[in-house]
């Protein structure tokens, strides 16, 4: 645990001491990257569907936006992973007093990362095997309308509870939502053209579950910490 001389705080939403930990969900200790990008979590099986490992193409020649209304937690475990990957991330928020814990972090382990506030301005772009990851956590940063260059990625902390979410899900590439109730459900089946089967199959989540939406795709995925990632953010 890091001193709390350091400011350090872990998520308000992070997994309880009791949560049951990778090992036991059958989800292996390391962070597997290949070709289709950054690990996500694990799919469930389901009539049509084996389920398996979901993984999602973060970095490419092109930006890629993602909104995030999720717990906190998930958005930490997706920040470190991308460190895996090489990439620099960057923090633009209100708030930068609750990511330190983020940050030390992401430095122990060799990472790189800078607290951005109203008068910062992330990379303008990343590199193949140094992409950039923009976490945007601010009022005065718009990561749905500011330009992004090849490899580069923001994760846009977002509500999408009103009706006013569903431009902002209509803008980026794909939206991690959880929890999953009526008022959510409504605003991403009117952005992304879902049918009444696809809203339904997301309902009662797990708690360490989140809904994956895009046009005319949904799925849930159980996202874990692995032991490790349990221990550096969250212990």
């Amino acid at each position: 645990m890091l001193p709390e001389d350091q400011g350090a705080r872990s998520p308000a939403q992070a997994p309880a001491p009791g949560w049951t930990l990778p090992d036991e969900a059958g989800v292996p200790d390391s962070v597997s990257t290949g070709p289709s990008g950054l690990l996500l979590g694990e799919a469930p099986a389901t009539r049509q569907t084996e389920g398996g490992p979901v993984t999602i193409r973060l970095f490419r020649s092109a930006p890629t936006r993602i909104v995030v209304a999720v717990p906190e937690y998930v958005t930490w475990l997706l920040a470190y992973r991308a460190i895996s990957l090489g990439a620099h991330l960057s923090i633009v928020s209100n708030d930068l007093g609750r990511w330190q814990s983020l940050v030390q972090a992401v430095q122990a382990s060799g990472g790189t990362v800078d607290l951005l506030g109203q008068h910062d301005q992330p990379p303008s772009a990343g590199r193949p095997y140094r992409p950039s990851l923009v976490i945007d956590d601010a009022d005065h940063y718009d990561g749905m309308g500011t330009p992004l260059g090849s490899w580069q990625a923001a994760l846009v902390v977002q509500s999408v509870t009103t009706s006013a979410a569903v431009f902002a899900l209509r803008t980026c590439d794909l939206a991690l939502m959880a929890p999953w109730d009526q008022r959510v459900a409504e605003q991403a089946r009117r952005a992304y053209a879902l049918t009444p089967a696809q809203v339904r199959s997301c309902n009662n989540l797990a708690e360490n579950e989140i809904v994956v939406a895009r046009p005319r795709r949904v799925m849930r995925v159980a996202v874990p910490p692995t032991a490790t990632e349990y221990q550096a953010l969250f212990a």
